[in-house]
């Protein structure tokens, strides 16, 4: 997957076409119209795998800044989009070429007086929450060339082969492909009907109320799930489990693995330990879910002490990642 992003009038779609008919890779053209639904297909069906999007959701966030408009996701559908895409581990283009003012259109949506402001904030999403890019500038001779952005993507691509098998059975992990954490819940949710962990309902809500309330990046988290099997089975963890989860956690590599609940923590903990995992238990979401209780403070305490060491850092600099859906 290679998600070319950048401002208005940069060169995004003749690299994106190009890529794409040289390479035969689908091409897709996404705008500020585009739905949820339509980033949620193309990901689940993993359309977007061996794909060149012509512009992706991240822009909406530079935009909706830009713009003054409303952001145009929920936050549970934003960390649905964001934590589906980083797990194909797609390549990434920035494209940061500045046309001259006589070159610009009035047409362009982005007024160019904005232009500098919408690729500051591009960066900014993208190293506060720890996602790699690659700049790219047309004009520059140390620009990388089409054929070395192919080369990365198909070696990005095949990372992920362990992956697809688990995603097609049902039970695919979500997130980074190299997170610093990695939540494993009990199952998946009954209505979580495109088989993403957390992907709605009470839970789902509290797992994204927490991270952005924490600022967690998320190209450093990932989550999945212990039983692995359709949702609705109600069967506790078997050996089968255990071993797609040892799985998980080799490739994965994360340096904490947090156990949600008691379950989870029984079956996957001494998988983590053996691995040289950082194992750490924390509260059921259910808890409080069941009990009706909406107050989520002492879950994010409980998170905050898990992650400090990499979103407030050894030096106490906190980078600055919460205002990241601060508009939404």
């Amino acid at each position: 997957m290679i998600i070319i992003e950048g401002p208005d009038c940069t060169g995004k779609t003749t690299i994106a076409k190009l890529l794409s008919e040289r390479y035969s890779m689908p091409y897709y053209h996404f705008t500020k119209e585009s739905s949820y639904t339509e980033y949620l297909k193309l990901l689940c069906s993993l359309d977007s795998l061996n794909a060149v999007v012509d512009r992706w959701a991240f822009s909406e966030y530079p935009y909706s800044l830009c713009m003054g408009r409303k952001f145009a996701f929920s936050i549970k559908e934003w960390h649905n989009i964001v934590l589906l895409t980083l797990i194909q581990n797609p390549v990434t283009i920035l494209c940061t070429h500045k046309p001259e003012f006589s070159q610009y259109s009035e047409s362009q949506y982005l007024p160019y007086n904005k232009w500098g402001e919408c690729l500051g904030y591009y960066k900014l999403f993208f190293d506060a929450h720890f996602i790699k890019y690659i700049e790219y500038d047309y004009s520059s001779a140390l620009a990388p060339t089409h054929k070395v952005i192919s080369i990365i993507e198909s070696r990005y691509r095949n990372q992920m082969n362990w992956w697809l098998p688990m995603w097609k059975a049902g039970y695919g992990c979500i997130g980074s492909p190299n997170p610093d954490f990695l939540l494993v819940a009990e199952r998946i949710g009954p209505n979580n009907v495109n088989n993403l962990p957390f992907q709605v309902g009470p839970t789902g809500h509290m797992l994204s109320d927490m991270l952005e309330r924490t600022g967690t990046p998320l190209g450093k988290f990932a989550v999945t799930n212990m039983v692995k099997s359709f949702r609705r089975d109600p069967r506790p963890p078997n050996d089968d489990d255990e071993s797609l989860l040892r799985v998980e956690l080799e490739h994965l590599k994360p340096k904490k693995a947090i156990f949600m609940g008691s379950v989870a923590k029984q079956y996957g903990a001494k998988i983590a330990k053996d691995l040289g995992i950082e194992a750490v238990g924390m509260t059921h979401f259910g808890y409080f879910s069941h009990r009706g209780i909406t107050d989520i403070s002492p879950l994010c305490k409980q998170w905050e002490n898990i992650i400090k060491e990499v979103v407030i850092g050894k030096e106490g600099n906190r980078p600055a990642v919460s205002f990241i859906t601060s508009s939404i």
